[in-house]
């Protein structure tokens, strides 16, 4: 009885143990922790949009194999049964072998069988080669599209990174005033039950914590918001909470390395780049269009097995066999101006891309000043908001100060602790802007130090 007991208890100490193991892997798996570069991992290797990136460029290499099969032999084979119900009939003329002679002869047998063997190969094709040229700028244009679609998922998570830290350190921000907040009711209401203070500076303090109670859930939604947004990135499902690393005071070395840029360089750009490739591909193809003018020498050979009788003996019948090889050439000679017409349309879409090109190159100069604006106001005012939190904590301090001495007000502190709040925010924005600013301008100029560690892994 005694064994039972110790064999029942052990057992279900083990069902409880496994129980607790289970739901803390559970819990585990339903949180994700990540920092920035965690963050980038899992886009560009999960992402549908990279995936999708990368089908094309593996559907470009096949077509250029396919295109490659052109300079191999070509074999058919085929295969021909034919009944005749009236046999085919050649017309002599009269009295070709004598009188009486001449006229309509049938000929052949009732069934009639044929196998055949043909075997064709180009010796001098030049669009082929044309063909093959276009191929590899079409995979070109893929890879540089793969790594567009990677530029704009590192800047998009990148973003979203950036605004849930804002979020977050806005929550934390507004968390701390409203913790001040109610620190600063207590202590007056300490006061006011000692007389020290009258009861207008209770009901002022209190609803200075129940004003910042709207501000307190609005970055509470915030957070939750930008972690949703993160979450449709990564690919990430709804019941998997994100908790970050980090907040945007840890980006303050980059601020302090900052130089302001002066030479703009957009040779990475890949919109200008797929433009690029895009006249190389017009070039190729207008080059291949003139490849139609030239003739085309190919080499073939056919091999023929055929038999015919009015019965199905087959094992009866005499087969006999034809074998022929050749050349043929062919000699383009017109075609009603066609060909100059589809060559005169490429040189036109070659023109546009010229001019699509200059006037991109512009825009995205401007763009790229826009954003190294952006980035020089966002430094000035990062050092100038991190000067208004320490003269905001400064006068906070003496704030509560002077109103535990009695010589300040109920609206000098709460003024005070409203300053030091807007003061906080205020710097975090900055801190935001620069790092937005930042990622517009890598964004325009292609240069991503993000997206070059992860193709070296």
């Amino acid at each position: 009885m005694y064994n039972k007991l110790k064999l029942f208890f052990i057992t279900v100490l083990t069902a409880i143990l496994l129980s607790l193991l289970c739901s803390f892997a559970l819990s585990a798996q339903d949180t994700l922790r990540i920092d920035l570069n965690k963050a980038l991992e899992i886009a560009l290797s999960d992402n549908p949009t990279i995936q999708l990136a990368n089908k094309e460029i593996e559907r470009q290499y096949y077509y250029k194999d396919e295109v490659r099969g052109g300079f191999f032999p070509t074999l058919s084979g085929s295969a021909q049964y034919s009944r005749y119900f009236d046999l085919p009939v050649l017309f002599l003329p009269e009295n070709i072998f004598g009188p009486g002679t001449g006229g309509p002869m049938q000929m052949g047998f009732d069934n009639s069988y044929n196998a055949a063997l043909s075997l064709s190969l180009p010796l001098f094709a030049p669009s082929l080669f044309k063909m093959i040229q276009v191929s590899n700028t079409d995979i070109e244009i893929a890879l540089e599209k793969s790594r567009a679609s990677k530029l704009d998922m590192v800047s998009e998570v990148k973003k979203a990174f950036y605004t849930l830290l804002l979020a977050k350190n806005s929550f934390d921000v507004m968390s701390m005033s409203i913790e001040n907040a109610k620190k600063n009711l207590e202590s007056i209401k300490n006061l006011y039950g000692q007389g020290v203070v009258a009861e207008y500076d209770v009901i002022r303090s209190e609803v200075q914590v129940r004003n910042l109670n709207p501000a307190f859930v609005q970055a509470e939604n915030g957070v939750s918001l930008s972690a949703m947004m993160l979450k449709i990135l990564l690919g990430v499902g709804e019941d998997i909470e994100i908790e970050v690393d980090g907040n945007l005071s840890d980006y303050e070395n980059d601020f302090s390395f900052y130089k302001p840029l002066i030479n703009i360089s957009l040779d990475k750009n890949t919109n200008l780049i797929q433009l690029d490739l895009q006249q190389l591909k017009l070039t190729k193809q207008y080059e291949l269009l003139r490849t139609n003018r030239l003739p085309t020498l190919a080499a073939f050979g056919n091999f023929q097995y055929q038999a015919q009788a009015n019965d199905f003996n087959i094992s009866d019948y005499n087969w006999v066999k034809t074998t022929l090889m050749g050349l043929q050439l062919q000699v383009p000679i017109f075609q009603g101006f066609t060909k100059k017409y589809r060559e005169q349309q490429v040189l036109v879409g070659i023109d546009q891309l010229k001019i699509q090109r200059d006037y991109l190159n512009q825009t995205l100069t401007l763009q790229a000043r826009n954003a190294i604006t952006n980035m020089m106001r966002a430094v000035e005012q990062i050092n100038s908001n991190k000067e208004a939190i320490a003269q905001a904590e400064r006068g906070y301090s003496i704030a509560q100060t002077r109103y535990r001495t009695g010589t300040g007000t109920i609206l000098e502190l709460n003024d005070a602790e409203v300053s030091l709040t807007q003061a906080k925010l205020n710097y975090n924005q900055s801190l935001f802007d620069y790092l937005k600013a930042k990622v517009d301008y890598e964004a325009i100029t292609g240069e991503n130090e993000a997206l070059t560690n992860y193709s070296k892994n």
